[in-house]
This record gives structure tokens, sequence and C-alpha cells, in this order.
């Protein structure tokens, strides 16, 4: 009878066993060799991963920024530069983490409420998103832009009166905002206000004129035409030709 062997490997898996060891080690001592090589100064790092992130290699823009974080864990720049990664990288739990880690720290850091909304946003969360853009109004009341998020936020769920609110609020701090009252006809029209729809388009058309946007002012005329069309309709009329089957 064949005596049974005990302990002793196959050839092929020694050799196999030895590879992976080998390629650890050669991985382990890149990463230590990288690390090395990155800047002592962490906004240098910052800009490094900040490099990376344009050519979307996501993974080493936050590998780079791990090097900072062991130097000083309560890095308030590193942290919104991971948040801002993560978050392109589609990653938005991850992304939401780091902007609610810098607002553990900092809570009234504008670009991390930012963050935040244009996170809650994607994630459909239209109410968490206008709660954080709302915290950045009041540290920030006179910028137009803030007012505009908050209108498409509200746009999204179809919360109309205070979509208007917004829209105007945006005007009301810059009567020169094109898209806001392009965007509040688009509101009036929802509502079935045509009148004030109307005027939004005119004032939107004058606007269009002196930036010399041709197609904004295609849009608006065009939308005017429609409009004017829909002015005369009855509800049986436009249910006719707009939904199906069509007359």
């Amino acid at each position: 009878m064949r005596p049974e062997s005990y302990g002793v490997m196959e050839p092929s898996l020694t050799l196999w066993l030895t590879a992976v060891l080998l390629f650890s080690l050669v991985s382990c001592s890149a990463e230590v060799e990288n690390q090395s090589k990155l800047p002592e100064n962490p906004d240098e790092v910052i800009l490094l991963s900040i490099e990376k992130q344009k050519i979307g290699a996501y993974e080493e823009a936050i590998q780079s920024l791990d090097v900072v974080f062991k130097k000083n864990p309560q890095y308030l720049p590193a942290f919104l530069q991971k948040a801002k990664v993560l978050e392109e990288w589609g990653k938005r739990e991850e992304a939401l983490s780091a902007y609610q880690k810098v607002l553990e720290i900092d809570p009234n850091n504008v670009p991390a409420h930012m963050g935040s909304g244009s996170v809650y946003g994607k994630l459909s969360l239209n109410e968490k998103a206008i709660e954080e853009y709302g915290k950045v109004a009041v540290l920030n009341p006179n910028d137009p832009e803030i007012y505009f998020k908050i209108a498409l936020e509200y746009w999204y769920i179809q919360k109309l009166p205070e979509t208007v609110a917004s829209y105007k609020k945006v005007i009301e701090i810059k009567p020169d905002h094109l898209q806001a009252h392009l965007n509040l006809a688009s509101v009036y029209e929802k509502m079935k206000d045509w009148e004030m729809a109307m005027e939004e388009l005119d004032v939107s058309i004058q606007l269009a004129q002196k930036k010399q946007d041709k197609e904004a002012i295609a849009i608006a005329e065009n939308k005017k035409l429609f409009l004017k069309g829909r002015m005369n309709q009855t509800k049986n009329e436009f249910d006719r030709i707009t939904q199906p089957p069509f007359n």
C-alpha cells in the first residue's frame, strides 16, 4: 500500500503561494514608496488629490488624502476634498458622511452644506436638500444662486407656491437673472396663471435681447406662442391634443 504523505505541498501550490506573497510584498512596498513621495504640506497633497480627481483616478485621490488624515485627523480641507471626490465617484452615502464630518467640526461650513444639499438632491431627498441650502441662505442671504437651487428642489417635488417664492427671491436680488425668469414662467404655466406666465416671458425676451442670447429668445417666443393657443382652449380641447388617442 502506498504510504500517505502529510505536510507536503504540491509543487504547483507552492509556486502559487510564493507568487502571491511576492506580489503582496511588492504592492506594499510600492504603496509605501508612493506615500513617501507625497508632499509634506497637506495643502499640496490636496492639490494632488484634485489633479487625480480631474483624470478620474478617484481611488488614488482618496488614498493620497489618507496620508493627511494620519497626521491631522481633523483637517477640514482634506475631509471636504474627500467628500467631493466621493460624490463625483458616485459614492453618495460615503460622500454625505464626509460632508457631515466637516459640519460636526464646523457647523457653518458653507461648502459642506452645499455639498450635502447636492448629494441629498441626487438621492431624491429634496426636503433634506432644501434644508441644507436653507442653512446656506441664512449664512449668505444675498446670494441669488442659493435661492435658485432651493427653487429647483421645490419644483422637483411640485411645491409650486414655494417654487414661485424662491424664484422671486432670486429676482429680487438679481433682477436680470434670465434663467430665473424663464423658469418662473414655466411654474406659472403649470399653475395655469397665464397672465403672470406671459409677463415673465416678456421680461425674459427683453433680457435675452440685451444679452444677445438667441437661444433664450427663441425659447421664450415659442413658449409665448404655445401659451396664447393654450389660453383659448378648454380643458377637453387641450386633453384631446396632448393625450392619447391623439385627434
